[in-house]
């Protein structure tokens, strides 16, 4: 089996559409570890999109913010003016649908969560000591989050007593065998590592590998549809850099 792995899409119709043409043919599931919604300025486009597509779909914060779920009083103003905005676009229906999602679930030995493991919806695991722990918290050996917008890996190979924390790179293969292992897709609609491609990766169960890939998509045209949202400039801004 082999499952495209994506995460933080965001409400980026542009992005998204990117990914899903860049990995064509190449998986046979699609997992979304959430916030499809927030940010962006597709929200429904995007939920209607991976509804027609997807087998498994988490919530984020930012999803469950938009439907009244979590309060988004903890997020920076410029994200909870975007929350707002999202949560004006978005139907009863559609609300209820995003609260009904769960922000952990657990598939033949792997793991899904949006945070983490042990806090699906706020954690982020940015760090080794955030890894270890998750990765300690869950019974098989591979786990995959989302949230922080930025492409990891984390490893803990036999021996070993803490995690490693590694950057993806597009196009290059991880084998699965080295050790207990947590993966961060990278986001399709906002990357904040540094670089502004969407990014999702692969998982080959057969095979035991994970494939990362970043995918060029027209920011222009996010960027323009977020200014005729009348969206906060820094959101708008961030696509170009990647941060």
């Amino acid at each position: 089996m082999r499952a495209l792995v994506l995460s933080d899409v965001h409400a980026n119709m542009v992005a998204l559409e990117a990914v899903l043409a860049h990995a064509a043919g190449s998986y046979d599931e699609i997992w979304n570890l959430g916030d499809t919604v927030g940010y962006g300025p597709h929200p429904i486009a995007c939920l209607e999109r991976l509804d027609a597509v997807a087998t498994i779909q988490l919530a984020g914060n930012h999803d469950l913010a938009a439907a009244g779920v979590v309060s988004a009083e903890g997020f920076n103003p410029v994200a909870r003016a975007a929350n707002e905005w999202t949560a004006h676009q978005l139907t009863y229906a559609q609300k209820e649908q995003l609260a009904a999602r769960p922000g952990r679930v657990d598939r033949d030995g792997v793991t899904l969560a949006h945070g983490s493991p042990r806090d699906p919806i706020w954690e982020y695991v940015i760090d080794a000591v955030s890894a270890t722990a998750n990765l300690l918290h869950v019974e098989g050996d591979l786990c995959f989050v989302g949230h922080s917008h930025v492409a990891l890996a984390a490893i803990i190979r036999p021996g070993d007593r803490s995690a490693r924390l590694i950057a993806l790179e597009p196009e290059t293969t991880l084998e699965l065998q080295i050790g207990r292992m947590l993966i961060n897709p990278g986001s399709v609609g906002q990357p904040r590592d540094g670089d502004p491609r969407a990014a999702y990766v692969i998982y080959d169960s057969r095979q035991q590998r994970i494939e990362p890939h970043r995918v060029p998509y027209d920011i222009n045209a996010t960027q323009e549809a977020m200014r005729a949202a009348h969206l906060p400039e820094r959101l708008i801004n961030r696509l170009a850099s990647g941060r």
